[in-house]
């Protein structure tokens, strides 16, 4: 045991020092000195002066990552703002494009389905696949057809009157939602989807083969044309 050590310790402590000032001048472990130190009574005056000076150190600490996050943030705001310039804007062609990646990703093309299918929660997402299936692929409005995913039938009306205004299509056009969710996650993912999920629908069987010449031509593009 370090005897001086532990000897100037105490005295310290005994003086109403705080642990910080103490392992200023001793070079030990806190773990050592909340041993040392377990039994030592301080005074009504002492004890306030630790708490003073313990609320100061907490306040210096929580200044000092208030100030850090705001630097933080204020350098990925720099980063957000640059990077966005960088994209001034898009071509048809590039709207192309986006869609048929976005759809090789989130389009739906299980063998059962006859038309093409675009599924997300993404409201931003589906404005933009919403316009790529008016601009490029021509499709009248009258062929959308919407199906919502809602946790809850009594999400159903509000959830369509929401995507209704992000599809800018009627209620009409919005065919029978599915509502199926265990007990357990209703609260969970009705958290993560306010609005449920957004299924764009076209019965379309040259549409549908069409994207998927787009998508095997992107696939084919790419490992001939990169070096």
């Amino acid at each position: 045991m370090k005897i001086l050590e532990r000897n100037k310790a105490i005295s310290l402590r005994r003086q109403g020092k705080t642990f910080n000032e103490i392992l200023q001048e001793i070079a030990v472990s806190k773990s050592s000195l909340s041993y040392w130190l377990r039994s030592i009574e301080l005074t009504d005056a002492q004890v306030a002066r630790i708490c003073y000076k313990n609320d100061k150190i907490k306040d210096k600490f929580i200044r000092y990552n208030a100030l850090k996050k705001k630097q933080a943030d204020e350098r990925k705001g720099n980063i957000l703002n640059n990077s966005s310039k960088e994209i001034s804007t898009i071509s048809e062609r590039e709207l192309k494009l986006i869609g048929i990646a976005l759809y090789w990703a989130e389009g739906y093309e299980g063998s059962r389905w006859k038309s093409v299918c675009f599924t997300n929660s993404d409201p931003e997402m589906i404005k933009l696949m919403m316009r790529w299936f008016r601009i490029v692929c021509k499709v009248d409005d009258t062929k959308f057809r919407i199906r919502i995913q809602c946790h809850g039938a009594e999400r159903v009306k509000k959830a369509e009157k929401y995507w209704s205004g992000i599809t800018a299509l009627p209620a009409t056009q919005f065919i029978k939602p599915y509502i199926r969710i265990s007990p357990t996650s209703k609260k969970k993912m009705g958290n993560l989807a306010p609005y449920g999920i957004c299924n764009v629908r076209i019965s379309d069987i040259s549409l549908l083969t069409k994207i998927k010449g787009w998508i095997c031509g992107i696939n084919t593009a790419l490992w001939s044309s990169l070096v």
